[in-house]
């Protein structure tokens, strides 16, 4: 009888280190599931803060360039050439005189520090007056920074501030900053086109703000990003609802503008 209960004795042993281990694996299983999933709900915690992150810098983003691009009065109105008014506003990249849906649309893609749109803003602003003056166009600028030189994002700067707070001026501030491009201001920074813009007329002290802090710049920065995307890769660019056209003058400009008014 001794030896049969040391047997059973043997056997409840060996089956008490068998269960014990069970427990043990089952145990570690557990701990190991735990940890998975505690690793998959860190993860999926730190993705969704990334995504909200991500997301957060996005809206932040859009937000400020929306708030970095100037904004016209929809009734805004400028004076040309012999004082007729047109209206003047901000089409995403552009600054627009004449109707919003015009029959024509002439497209300038200008850098205020490039000599040749100096030349050419000379040489045809008054004929684009006479021209928007007759009805039915619109003149779009694109203000652009492709020169080296620092006048032209600054100018550029400039020239935004004033359509978004003094537009009814803006079209001789335009003209006056390529008169004054000279060798001597090509290094003009923000404070020097404030003192300038004060000497211009423009008195609206949000405008003036807007020139002294550079507010406008990363405009003229995506502006310029845009015309590289579009295919322009020299100033002055003319289009003509939407086609490139050579740089012309005089009786070949009203030509063609009036060619187009009649197509």
């Amino acid at each position: 009888m001794a030896t049969v209960k040391s047997k059973a004795g043997k056997a409840g042993g060996s089956g008490t280190r068998k269960s014990a281990r069970e427990t043990a694996k089952a145990q570690v299983a557990a701990v190991q599931r735990r940890a998975r999933l505690t690793q998959i709900l860190v993860i999926g915690v730190v993705a969704v803060v990334v995504i909200g992150i991500i997301g957060s810098a996005v809206i932040i983003s859009v937000v400020t360039q929306n708030s970095r691009r100037p904004v016209a009065a929809a009734d805004a109105m400028v004076t040309i050439a012999g004082g007729k008014q047109v209206p003047i506003g901000v089409d995403g990249d552009a600054i627009r005189l004449g109707p919003a849906d015009a029959k024509a649309t002439v497209d300038l893609y200008v850098d205020y520090a490039c000599p040749h749109c100096k030349d050419y803003d000379a040489a045809t602003a008054e004929t684009y007056e006479q021209l928007l003056g007759e009805g039915g166009l619109a003149v779009k600028f694109h203000l652009l920074k492709f020169q080296s030189a620092p006048y032209g994002a600054a100018a550029g700067n400039a020239s935004a501030a004033v359509v978004a707070n003094q537009p009814q001026d803006w079209l001789a501030f335009h003209s006056a900053l390529f008169v004054n491009q000279t060798e001597q201001t090509s290094t003009w920074q923000n404070g020097d086109f404030r003192a300038f813009a004060e000497q211009q007329g423009v008195t609206n002290p949000e405008a003036l703000k807007a020139i002294d802090e550079g507010k406008y710049a990363s405009w003229i920065t995506s502006n310029t990003n845009d015309a590289v995307k579009a295919q322009v890769s020299k100033t002055p660019t003319v289009l003509m609802n939407g086609e490139p056209k050579d740089l012309v003058t005089g009786q070949q400009l009203i030509d063609q503008v009036h060619d187009l008014l009649r197509s």
